[in-house]
């Protein structure tokens, strides 16, 4: 009972939205941010977009952008669950600054709350009782239809496959896995951390198996100590912990060796991170690497 706790608030209770509005804090968001409410016709209630510009934009040219799930935790720790974030807007400013990418738009689509884990999951998460009904596959017609659309028409972005990536974390990294893999036209870059693989009992890792299109660049992460235990825990859960955490990296080394064997040429880039945990500090820590492995020089693609 103790290991389905643990799992079920690892995966489905850091990365929900505030259910209260968050404490009075400092705004930590560099640079130009905007904000789009829209009402969604895949899922039900209003959403909101956070559009980061980069600085010196130019609207008469085209940008490539990146697209993220878990949108109130990208850049601003005052939306961010338990005052924490990706710093997506500072990682990407410095990445810019350096040269190590061209100026691109970051993209945050807000989650859908309570709502979260249904319209994530293609399956059901046997660590979580709530994850029980879902609704993931629906996840890419919003993305096709509504969200792409909308930030063509409003900003300068570049709307073809190679211009675009999608990326998420836990149960978004999942999300991310399941629009790849049903329709790899959509982007052509894909960051994968910290997913939950477990969904559908094992069965979103099975569907990697044998895959014959993806996006051009696929880069995942995963942290050695994605599952964190209590100084005052027992042997016991401490024994459950460190076999989830090596099935965890097993898993995601599995699944890039899935990606990396796919028919048509895709370059596969696993980071795993040893001491990392399964929160926004370690995706941040990463993001850097990714931003330059998804946008950078062209990787060496298998050939």
């Amino acid at each position: 009972m103790h290991r389905l706790v643990l799992l079920a608030a690892l995966f489905a209770i850091p990365h929900a939205a505030l259910a209260a509005d968050p404490p009075a804090c400092q705004p930590s968001v560099e640079g130009r941010l905007e904000l789009i409410d829209f009402d969604s016709e895949s899922f039900p209630g209003a959403r909101k977009l956070r559009v980061w510009l980069p600085q010196g934009y130019d609207p008469a040219k085209r940008y490539p952008v990146l697209y993220m799930l878990d949108g109130q935790n990208l850049f601003d720790r005052c939306t961010g669950y338990g005052n924490q974030e990706w710093t997506a807007d500072e990682v990407a400013s410095q990445a810019i600054a350096r040269g190590d990418i061209p100026p691109l738009y970051i993209v945050g689509i807000d989650n859908g709350g309570a709502r979260r884990a249904r319209e994530y999951l293609p399956y059901p998460d046997p660590f979580n009782a709530d994850a029980a009904s879902v609704e993931g596959q629906k996840l890419a017609a919003m993305l096709r239809d509504e969200v792409l659309p909308l930030i063509g028409k409003r900003y300068a972005v570049r709307e073809d496959r190679d211009g675009r990536a999608l990326g998420g974390s836990s149960y978004g990294g999942v999300a991310t896995l399941q629009v790849i893999l049903t329709h790899p036209d959509l982007f052509g870059g894909a960051l994968i951390e910290s997913p939950s693989l477990q969904v559908g009992n094992g069965q979103l890792l099975r569907d990697t198996e044998h895959v014959v299109a993806l996006p051009d660049r696929v880069f995942i992460g995963m942290g050695g100590a994605e599952l964190q235990t209590s100084p005052h825990a027992g042997a016991t859960e401490r024994a459950q912990a460190a076999r989830f955490n090596a099935g965890a990296v097993a898993g995601a080394r599995t699944l890039a060796a899935n990606l990396s064997a796919s028919l048509l040429p895709s370059a596969t880039k696993l980071v795993v991170a040893p001491n990392a945990h399964h929160n926004e500090a370690a995706w941040a820590a990463r993001l850097p690497e990714a931003l330059r492995f998804l946008f950078g020089a062209p990787p060496q693609a298998r050939r």
